[in-house]
């Protein structure tokens, strides 16, 4: 059988094969991993040598591959939400003061290390051509995929919170040499928060060349003034508290992810 198995793709991080195994088999193709047990066994010694490969029939390469290129952003981090039960449906306040029927809670993505490193990963893809030296992420979820980003494109890091209501760097970092950078936000929908950076940066002269999202839920409404590279953008509804349908219908509200930043 290995003598009719050709290799379509192949991958560094086992999460992201079985990512993509699992695309194609939904599919109705017949794939295998190779050296997958390798990896999962020794990843820090096999990772120099050996890479997964992903297998399909011969008679299935060209069909399976062309595919397999659409296993773009979008399915990747549609499914890891899925698959970390960050996806939720309800009554929700959101950080904004809106609500909405739907809430992504990242919580459940980053505490999945490998999870959060192959969104970095990817977040990491699209923002390697734009001319920058420093990674921002307002705190505090958007801590760590900033932290990644930065450290998979070789950029220094830095974040922001809100101090006495008003958006800050943190203390103790050195501004002095950055200049241009990027911004890196979990999830926006009315992008308060990356507007606030945005402030933040220009009053310390610092420029930003453009802005990674792991979720946009304004549908790529909202106007940053720079380029928006997001893995995921969905259409989510949102009201203002005294015109929310779910608050006229007696929906009981939730408060998730709340925090003193």
């Amino acid at each position: 059988m290995a003598d009719n198995l050709v290799t379509i793709a192949r991958y560094t991080e086992i999460f992201e094969a079985e990512m993509a195994k699992g695309f194609l088999e939904d599919s109705g193709f017949e794939v295998f991993l190779q050296n997958e047990r390798i990896l999962g066994l020794y990843p820090s010694m096999a990772g120099d040598m050996y890479m997964v490969e992903l297998q399909v029939f011969a008679d299935a390469e060209e069909d399976a591959s062309t595919l397999l290129e659409d296993l773009d952003d979008s399915y990747l981090c549609a499914n890891i939400l899925k698959q970390e039960n960050a996806l939720m449906e309800g009554h929700f306040q959101l950080t904004s003061g809106n609500h909405s029927d739907q809430y992504i809670e990242k919580i459940s993505v980053l505490q999945n290390p490998v999870a959060t490193h192959t969104l970095c990963n990817r977040l990491a893809k699209r923002l390697q051509e734009f001319d920058f030296d420093t990674v921002i992420g307002p705190a505090f979820g958007a801590i760590v995929l900033a932290f990644d980003v930065a450290r998979i494109l070789d950029k220094g890091f830095v974040f922001t919170q809100r101090k006495g209501g008003q958006m800050v760097f943190r203390d103790g970092f050195d501004l002095s040499k950055v200049k241009k950078a990027v911004i890196i936000e979990d999830v926006v929908s009315t992008g308060g928060s990356v507007q606030e950076v945005i402030k933040c940066a220009a009053e310390q002269g610092i420029k930003i060349a453009a802005i990674g999202l792991m979720v946009d839920r304004s549908a790529g409404k909202i106007d940053f003034g720079v380029p928006v590279e997001s893995l995921l953008t969905l259409d989510v509804p949102l009201w203002a508290p005294e015109d929310c349908e779910l608050c006229k219908q007696g929906i009981s509200l939730s408060k998730p992810g709340s925090s003193d930043k």
